[in-house]
């Protein structure tokens, strides 16, 4: 008898980057790990930066793809999921958030919020 597979479609914009057969996709969303398999139920969810791996049953091969973000869905036991960015190497990405940078651009709300505050005072006198 043979096992229940899911069908699984990865996009990026630049098109389908992979499109056959599984026995389980496993993958993080803002929730946490997630392991999909035939029959399980349907969902959407958001993709983190991390890795997709795609593992077929009785056959050693198995697909580890890093992505950055996208969106995930499983229905009718088809899994589809886009992402931005997809690799068989790890993704360097551009540029992570930092405390730093958080603090640049509070300092740049503050000086424009100021400036809006002076120019109102200016307007009303």
């Amino acid at each position: 008898m043979e096992t229940p597979k899911i069908h699984i479609i990865i996009s990026t914009p630049l098109g389908i980057y992979f499109d056959k057969e599984a026995s389980i996709c496993t993958f993080t969303t803002t929730e946490g790990q997630i392991g999909i398999m035939a029959g399980a139920t349907e969902f959407m969810a958001a993709l983190v930066p991390s890795k997709i791996m795609v593992n077929f049953l009785n056959s050693p091969d198995s697909k580890v793809f890093y992505i950055d973000k996208g969106i995930v869905q499983f229905k009718n036991n088809v899994l589809s999921i886009i992402v931005n960015q997809i690799d068989t190497k790890e993704i360097e990405l551009d540029h992570k958030f930092s405390p730093e940078d958080q603090k640049k651009y509070t300092i740049i709300e503050e000086v424009t919020l100021k400036k809006s505050i002076l120019k109102s005072q200016t307007n009303n006198k």
